[in-house]
């Protein structure tokens, strides 16, 4: 009987053991996850605030265009500056229905990080894209800012010096392509470069993957 109560006893130091050890898992991961959402709360709150901005951009282009329709070229520049408004709308939106995906919806980590490596992946491609068109914009925005504050066409005297500075934005925009092209498919070993694709991406999307990547090892171990 004595050794049967001994062997019961072990079991249930056992159980308990285990139990512990479940228990300890459990209240880590749900710490970590804690750590996680207030991440992907910030980063909610800022692409919401960065619709906001990109709604105004595309009110203030409608006015002027509007404005001015009667004048082709600023006509077409209108145009042009309200498509990238609703191109930056689009991107803004998309980054937060996919991140909302793993905010709100409760999965296990490996699908949380394929999530995650998808966003990043496109937030880093619509960083690309509407980051090209400021070898343009740098211009043209102040000018048309200009224009629409003092009522002076500005872009009718400058044209010779607008056009040159047109052909340096395109050699700007080939070279950005040939680099990003020679860049995308090489293991990340520079900090510099790897600094530089966690900004394309997000920071705290970054600080998010490495979250999710510490839960991952633990669940592992």
């Amino acid at each position: 009987m004595e050794l049967d109560e001994m062997k019961q006893a072990w079991a249930r130091m056992d159980l308990r053991q285990d139990g512990m050890e479940a228990l300890l898992r459990e209240d880590f991961r749900e710490r970590r996850l804690d750590k996680l959402r207030t991440t992907m709360r910030w980063s909610l709150a800022g692409w919401a605030v960065e619709i906001a901005c990109w709604v105004a951009f595309v009110a203030w282009v409608a006015s002027f265009w509007v404005d001015h329709r009667h004048v082709t070229h600023l006509l077409v520049i209108g145009l042009l500056l309200h498509a990238y408004g609703i191109a930056g709308i689009w991107s803004s939106v998309t980054q937060l229905i996919l991140l909302s995906r793993i905010y709100l919806f409760d999965a296990p980590v490996l699908v949380l990080q394929r999530r995650l490596a998808q966003l990043r992946r496109f937030r880093m491609i619509s960083t690309l894209a509407l980051g090209l068109p400021w070898w343009f914009l740098w211009l043209i925005l102040p000018l048309v800012a200009l224009t629409w504050w003092s009522g002076v066409d500005v872009f009718a005297g400058s044209s010779v010096w607008i056009w040159a500075n047109m052909a340096v934005g395109v050699v700007g925009i080939a070279f950005s392509l040939w680099l990003a092209r020679r860049l995308v498919n090489r293991p990340v070993r520079s900090p510099w470069l790897q600094r530089m694709i966690d900004d394309m991406s997000g920071c705290s999307l970054a600080r998010a993957s490495r979250q999710l990547d510490e839960i991952a090892r633990f669940e592992r171990q």
